[in-house]
């Protein structure tokens, strides 16, 4: 109770200095046994002083002016989990293997992206309607083939090997870890929290491990082999990514201008996906 009285006693003295146009003001105010001095400057600072020498600031005028300037925080549409569908296209940007190219044949369907995207830090350019956001997440790439053969390193490039068993799963395995660059358009509809959001930038990635999986049945039990090998897959690659959404749901388009394979060393193929992400 006495220090809302002390407040409302140095709200009073403010109201009365921008009447009056004074720089500074001193009172004394006693409560009970206690006496305590008002001090506000020309800054519109005030300081209370107990006879004990305690001092309880307050900038009162300072306070209100910061909150109602506060800047909104602007959500990206990087941040969450993601999961798309995968595929090759050629230089021609047609979904076609290129001659010499026909292992790598996928099934589509079971070609999958994950993305766990665990950091991101969005800058507002324009209030929290348009900025520049980037991060860092973890790509999961599963290519699945529908032939049956072994990635094998030679001279002169990656090859497919041929096995001497039916296989149930052959898949290549890609794992990135991921910086996006991308702007940021937010459109609200229904409210501040009900957007439309619009993203388009780069994205670049380092190859932190890739693998070969193969699975087949002999005499009814499941075998599987893991091959571990960097195949002449680009240490470092870079996207272009598109995003659309509303909320904290969006579509998501990825193309690599660059081949899968290092240049030379394999196919001109060119990965694509296009999923949906959840987050952001």
């Amino acid at each position: 109770m006495k220090k809302i009285f002390l407040l409302a006693s140095a709200a009073i003295l403010l109201f009365s200095l921008n009447i009056y146009g004074q720089e500074t003001d001193t009172s004394k105010i006693r409560i009970g046994k206690k006496k305590y001095t008002v001090i506000v400057d020309n800054d519109k600072e005030i300081k209370i002083i107990t006879d004990g020498d305690s001092i309880v600031q307050e900038n009162i005028e300072g306070r209100e002016k910061h909150e109602h300037h506060h800047a909104k925080h602007m959500d990206g549409t990087w941040g969450g989990f993601g999961i798309g569908v995968t595929n090759f296209i050629n230089h021609d940007y047609k979904v076609a293997l290129p001659a010499g190219a026909e292992f790598m044949d996928l099934k589509v369907a079971n070609s999958l992206e994950f993305n766990f995207n665990f950091a991101e830090k969005t800058l507002g350019i324009i209030k929290d309607y348009v900025g520049i956001t980037t991060g860092m997440g973890l790509q999961y790439q599963n290519y699945r083939f529908t032939n049956d053969f072994t990635l094998t390193k030679t001279d002169g490039g990656i090859v497919a090997a041929p096995v001497d068993m039916d296989l149930s799963k052959n898949r290549l395995s890609i794992w990135h870890l991921n910086i996006p660059l991308m702007a940021e358009f937010q459109i609200p509809v229904y409210g501040e929290n009900k957007r439309i959001k619009l993203a388009a930038g780069v994205i670049g990635g380092l190859r932190i491990g890739s693998r070969q999986v193969q699975r087949y049945t002999v005499n009814d039990e499941k075998q599987k082999i893991k091959i571990k090998d960097d195949f002449y897959l680009r240490d470092f690659n870079y996207g272009f990514t598109a995003r659309v959404g509303y909320g904290g749901v969006q579509l998501f388009a990825n193309y690599y201008p660059q081949t899968l394979f290092e240049n030379c060393k394999g196919p001109e193929i060119y990965p694509v996906t296009i999923g949906i992400h959840f987050g952001g």
